[in-house]
């Protein structure tokens, strides 16, 4: 993979908005509800769809987790008219999840409750019925994080974690997503994060304002982590690449670290999203696994969802985890 220096700074997730420009807020730093109009293209073909034996318990399969940030599922202005996502692409994303069969699925870019709900039913419709869901919350009135899942989910409050900028008191624009869901393998304790795009501000360094976030992000995953026997996960669109600061903050000391799962599709290529306009591939969505959960999953069964060239249903790939 090409090594990503200011080209990425203007990636899919961030192309040209079609709402006013960012603003500054003594509280926050405010997002634009940005539309990518971007067609994700992979070489890739469609993988075949995981048939689960029903008559096996669930306690003697692995478990599915799978992280996927699903492009502005949420209403939101598309051209010159506020609209919802687009039926195709709807309709593609839900096919590309039902192919990645979750126990558990992690997204990012879902809008209100009412647009949760309605991917819950149209999954539901497809064959794969989420009795449990959590959305949480942050700044951005656009943008949220959410879990579907098969199994009890437990919410854990998150601080109000703040850091200054030039003067100024902000926010993580999206949250922290942080829950703990009651799994046939155990509970797992997860983190979900989207940090701020590398679309420029005006006024703000956009690659600092991730760092922060970050750092904030893995303050939150140090506190959980105090219980060294907690299997946690943490995923997420962190919008920065391997070898940047912002992965080496998630990642944390030695002592309390947090492993980068190294997930490969099936042509054994790595990258997660794709800015169409340049051609950039990059890899911008990770799993982090405490050592605690680390042995139980099953290295060679993870993998990066195969999706097809032009997929309409988001710029980025589902990671799909399997857990022992």
């Amino acid at each position: 993979m090409l090594a990503f220096t200011f080209a990425t700074s203007l990636s899919s997730c961030d192309a040209k908005p079609e709402t006013p420009d960012w603003r500054q807020s003594s509280t926050t730093i405010k997002e634009e509800a940005v539309a990518p109009s971007v067609k994700t293209s992979s070489p890739a073909k469609n993988e075949e769809p995981v048939l689960v034996n029903t008559n096996t318990k669930a306690g003697d399969r692995a478990l599915r987790f799978v992280s996927y940030n699903i492009r502005n599922y949420l209403t939101m202005r598309r051209g010159k008219t506020e609209k919802f996502k687009p039926e195709h692409e709807i309709k593609a994303l839900v096919d590309n999840i039902v192919r990645a069969n979750p126990d558990i699925l992690g997204v990012c870019e879902i809008g209100t409750q009412k647009d949760l709900d309605h991917l819950k039913a149209r999954l539901k419709k497809a064959g794969l019925d989420y009795a449990h869901a959590y959305l949480s919350a942050g700044p951005d009135p656009y943008r949220r994080q959410a879990l579907l899942s098969h199994y009890p989910i437990e919410r854990h409050n998150v601080p109000n974690y703040t850091y200054k900028m030039k003067g100024e008191t902000h926010e993580i624009r999206r949250g922290i997503l942080d829950a703990t869901v009651k799994t046939p393998k155990g509970d797992i304790r997860f983190l979900g994060a989207h940090l701020k795009s590398k679309r420029p501000i005006a006024i703000y360094d956009q690659a600092e304002i991730r760092r922060e976030e970050a750092q904030l992000v893995r303050k939150h995953a140090s506190v959980v982590l105090s219980d060294r026997t907690r299997k946690v996960l943490v995923f997420g669109d962190m919008n920065d690449t391997k070898g940047s600061s912002t992965i080496r903050l998630m990642r944390g000391p030695k002592n309390s670290k947090l492993t980068a799962l190294e997930l490969f599709d099936k042509h054994g290529t790595k990258w997660t999203q794709y800015w169409a306009k340049e051609d950039i591939y990059s890899r911008f969505d990770f799993v982090f696994v405490s050592d605690s959960l680390l042995p139980k999953i099953d290295k060679k069964g993870s993998y990066i969802l195969e999706t097809p060239p032009g997929d309409p249903a988001s710029d980025h790939r589902a990671l799909v985890i399997l857990i022992n």
